[in-house]
């Protein structure tokens, strides 16, 4: 079971190893994107970064997709770095009720619509899509903070 699935352009860094993880009380980290899972340093390196005593798996889309099904009685946190990831797991029968937005950070050409989160027109369009199979999606960029539904703020 998905206990949180966020958007962090960064994956697994401090923040989301030790303050999501431990809010939400995850047994493993999930990094979903399709670029790091092929590059075998990539996946090194966001293993290093995962705390102590948590599995942690590097995936494509697809294969995160399966391995939800698969360890859907395990608290897995999932993090990729786009909404784009998100909606091809949906897409691929992934069971995602809500999607934390936090770290999508400047870039030309993007708007910005809360203090860490930097939008394009294809961002804008993915999220909609979202929305549209029913997945909430709210800003935050700490488990404290309040949450802001992201829609509202388009």
């Amino acid at each position: 079971m998905i206990t949180i699935a966020r958007i962090d352009e960064r994956l697994i860094h401090g923040q989301v190893s030790y303050a999501w993880t431990t809010a939400y009380k995850s047994e493993a980290v999930m990094a979903v994107d399709a670029e790091a899972a092929r590059d075998q340093m990539q996946v090194s390196l966001l293993k290093m970064a995962c705390p102590a005593g948590l599995k942690c798996f590097v995936a494509d889309e697809e294969r995160a997709a399966a391995l939800l099904a698969k360890y859907e009685r395990r608290r897995i946190f999932v993090v990729a770095k786009h909404p784009d990831a998100y909606l091809r797991m949906v897409e691929l029968g992934a069971h995602i009720d809500e999607i934390n937005v936090g770290g999508l950070y400047f870039k030309e050409g993007r708007r910005q619509v809360s203090r860490t989160v930097y939008v394009d027109e294809h961002m804008e369009e993915t999220f909609r899509a979202l929305a549209e199979k029913g997945v909430r999606l709210e800003v935050r960029t700490h488990p404290r903070d309040s949450s802001e539904d992201l829609m509202a703020l388009l």
